[in-house]
């Protein structure tokens, strides 16, 4: 245990050391946001950083995608251990005012995936400097298309855990509204199911002075967003967790014309595949009929997204107690209920022992806000918590009994 107990501080250390190195990645990243499967020029200056490492063996465009994967090697060099880290931005306007605020227009990393790039060049940086003393080989992931279009499915369907070997995977997250530096997580399910869908309403387009003569898609609108909010809060058992939101409509070109089509996407989150089933066969049927009502055509294309990230209970076990060493029991909340948010590590979780973990930032602005930042002073402390988790777990070996050292 001394060993280690000197191993965090050097750790500790040396990430204060490179702190502002964390901040110009991160800043870097944040002024040069890229969507889903976009992410070029976030992948090249991964790359770049990356090959300035000693000992990380790099794998461009992975699985035919953005994707950038680094490989430590360890002394074993089976049941590696994966790090994942998205790459993705928002199609969101940035209202921040920072001096290193998106180049974009209507593209922002307003998830806080620019930070967590940042912190796992951090990481990867520090056990670089370490190597000698990985047991078994890490695998750094920078993933592409973690906000809604299933870049952690495409690489695993592309042999990602197959071809390094990988036997169990860990995701970090910054997360507002919790207590600044705190480290969050649960055993079990962590997040929500996860769905998107979208909303077509066809009516009949005329002038607005004139309504009888059209058939007004507004007007079913109208009914559909509190039809749909009544099946939450009427049709399931109050003791269920269930949302469905509209986030985005697009409908008509002008003031005074009634337009022939709206066209609405939301999401549907639940912590119950019962939950999750009813209210989409709910939907299923209300669209076209409430539509009808109003004389105008309904359709709705349901797509189910992401499933629930499982965090491992051996695992969490292991990484509560590392983490009670590392940074205290005071410093460590293990949260009573999953969280409603969608996360694509989910599809990692569904095939090898996982931890999602969150880091808290006290954050005012929640996820997806467009003045939303995370605190660049947190860069270094995660880095260096990764990190050492990391290097511990490298040298455990899991059992049926869970894991050994």
């Amino acid at each position: 245990m001394k060993q280690w107990v000197k191993e965090k501080q050097s750790i500790q250390d040396e990430a204060a050391r490179i702190s502002n190195q964390l901040v110009e990645w991160r800043r870097g990243f944040h002024v040069f946001p890229e969507l889903a499967f976009e992410e070029r020029v976030t992948s090249s200056r991964i790359i770049q950083i990356l090959q300035g490492m000693p000992g990380i063996e790099i794998t461009q465009a992975f699985g035919d995608t953005t994707a950038v994967v680094g490989k430590l090697k360890g002394k074993n060099d089976t049941n590696a251990i994966m790090l994942r880290s998205p790459m993705d931005a928002l199609p969101l306007q940035e209202e921040t005012d920072l001096p290193f605020a998106s180049c974009i227009p209507g593209v922002m990393h307003g998830c806080g995936h620019d930070a967590h790039m940042s912190v796992m060049l951090g990481v990867a940086k520090l056990l670089s400097n370490r190597r000698d003393m990985l047991g078994r080989s890490i695998v750094f992931v920078f993933q592409p298309a973690e906000e809604g279009l299933g870049g952690a499915k495409r690489l695993i369907e592309a042999g990602l855990l197959r071809t390094y070997n990988i036997s169990c995977a860990l995701g970090l997250n910054f997360w507002p509204k919790y207590g600044y530096g705190k480290l969050l997580l649960r055993p079990g399910f962590m997040t929500a199911l996860s769905d998107r869908f979208h909303v077509s309403i066809q009516g009949v387009g005329g002038h607005v002075a004139a309504p009888h003569l059209a058939v007004d898609p507004w007007t079913i609108v109208a009914h559909l967003i509190f039809a749909v909010q009544m099946l939450v809060s009427r049709e399931i058992d109050p003791l269920e967790s269930a949302v469905i939101s509209f986030g985005q409509l697009e409908a008509g070109e002008a003031y005074n014309v009634i337009p022939e089509q709206i066209d609405m996407w939301g999401s549907l989150r639940a912590l119950s595949p019962d939950v999750r089933d009813f209210l989409q066969s709910r939907l299923e049927e209300i669209v076209p009929l409430l539509a009808q009502t109003f004389r105008g055509l309904g359709i709705i294309k349901y797509q189910r997204n992401y499933p629930q990230v499982f965090n491992d209970e051996k695992l969490v076990d292991v990484v509560l107690n590392i983490a009670y060493e590392y940074m205290g029991k005071e410093n460590v909340e293990i949260l009573q209920k999953p969280l409603m948010s969608g996360e694509d590590f989910a599809f990692y979780t569904q095939i090898i022992p996982s931890c999602f973990m969150l880091i808290g930032t006290g954050g005012k602005y929640w996820l997806h806000h467009p003045k939303y930042d995370v605190p660049e002073d947190l860069l270094p402390s995660a880095a260096s918590w990764k990190a050492y988790l990391a290097l511990r777990l490298s040298n455990m070996d899991f059992m049926e009994e869970g894991w050994i050292e």
